[in-house]
């Protein structure tokens, strides 16, 4: 475990220094709560994975045997939790994973929750029990969590977008991630993901240009390549592409057109 870890350890190096250089990672996200579909994923080359305890249908104790799905091939892993909770935010950091995104942060008050409870004292109040995360880890991850573990809040509403600042200047939010299909509900735009609207465009353009000022991670999720292409010319540094629902969906309906076609 210990030599797959040391793998994913300098992977997450590589694309932090890949960040610093602007250039664009991709992420792949995980909706199904199967190990072996996550390990199918971990096959097709991503430079992370994400698995969605949101609105994917993985709770906690399919989101481990995922990470032990995942862990051979040395993919990063982050996991976006439910809801802004202190209870399954520090036991999803106990986990292991290398990152964690947190949906609806809307305040600095609440990204000051985010950070506090994902940092061990002196700088939160995370609550000590790694209980996989001390074995997938190399060497004393009560010293090393703090630093290397990365914190997304994630920014998808006009509520949100008010409050940018107070957000970005949080300490211990290692970056912002947009969620666009709420953004656009928020700013009363159908919501829905490759958003070309005008308005959801600009929003977009204000979060990154914020993120960018405050030089913090800014990721967001997006559908097709030619919109996360888009997207990372426009300066995004981390570039969610599909999910495993989708690319199965979508494989087999194209599939069932080619036959019907022939």
């Amino acid at each position: 475990m210990g030599c797959s870890m040391n793998a994913t350890l300098q992977n997450m190096e590589s694309i932090k220094q890949k960040w610093q250089s602007g250039i664009s990672t991709l992420n792949g996200w995980i909706s199904l709560n199967n190990h072996f579909a996550a390990e199918i994923m971990s096959h097709a080359e991503f430079d992370t994975l994400t698995i969605d305890m949101q609105h994917g249908v993985s709770d906690y104790s399919t989101l481990v045997s995922q990470l032990q799905g995942i862990l051979g091939r040395g993919t990063p892993v982050f996991a976006r939790i439910p809801w802004l909770e202190a209870g399954i935010l520090m036991k999803t950091l106990d986990s292991g994973v290398n990152g964690l995104i947190c949906p609806m942060i809307n305040t600095g008050e609440e990204a000051r929750q985010l950070a506090k409870w994902s940092k061990y004292p002196p700088k939160g109040e995370r609550s000590f029990g790694p209980i996989r995360a001390k074995f997938v880890w190399e060497g004393d991850y009560y010293s090393v969590a703090n630093d290397e573990v990365l914190i997304f809040a994630m920014i998808e509403t006009a509520r949100a977008m008010e409050n940018i600042d107070d957000i970005l200047s949080t300490d211990g939010i290692s970056g912002i991630y947009i969620g666009p299909a709420d953004l656009s509900s928020s700013l009363g735009v159908k919501p829905q993901f490759d958003q070309e609207d005008s308005k959801v465009s600009d929003a977009i353009a204000f979060i990154l240009q914020k993120a960018k000022s405050y030089k913090k991670i800014a990721g967001i999720h997006n559908q097709t390549p030619a919109y996360a292409k888009k997207m990372g010319d426009l300066g995004f540094d981390f570039l969610t592409l599909g999910s495993d629902a989708f690319y199965m969906l979508d494989g087999a309906k194209r599939a069932i057109s080619t036959f019907r076609n022939l």
